[in-house]
Formats: structure tokens, sequence, C-alpha cells
């Protein structure tokens, strides 16, 4: 095997497993990020609850 075609095998497998690293990281942070945005507008929903709770209790 040439030394030409050992380089082009080593480009095309370094391409690959940069292509796979991206794209681990990339999945890693919107699946980060969506937990995050969830958790988050659970907690509003519980906050905009309870304050209406309170609010009633108030107008009562």
């Amino acid at each position: 095997m040439s030394n030409a075609e050992l380089a082009e095998i080593y480009f095309i497998a370094g391409m690959m497993i940069a292509i796979l690293l991206v794209s681990s990281v990339a999945t890693y942070v919107f699946f980060r990020t969506y937990y995050r945005e969830k958790a988050r507008s659970e907690e509003e929903r519980r906050k905009r609850k309870e304050s209406r709770k309170d609010e009633k209790e108030v107008n009562s």
C-alpha cells in the first residue's frame, strides 16, 4: 500500500472520528439544554399556580 493510499485512509478515519465527536457533543448540549428548560418551565408553572392560590386566599 502506497503512502498516498495510507494517508487517505488515515484522513477519512480522522474525519469520521471528528464527526462522531462533534455530533456527540452537540447531542449532549441539546439534551442538557432541553432538560434545563423543561425544569425551569415546570418551576415557573408551579410558582404561577401558588401565586394564584395565594391570590384566591387573600380575596376570600
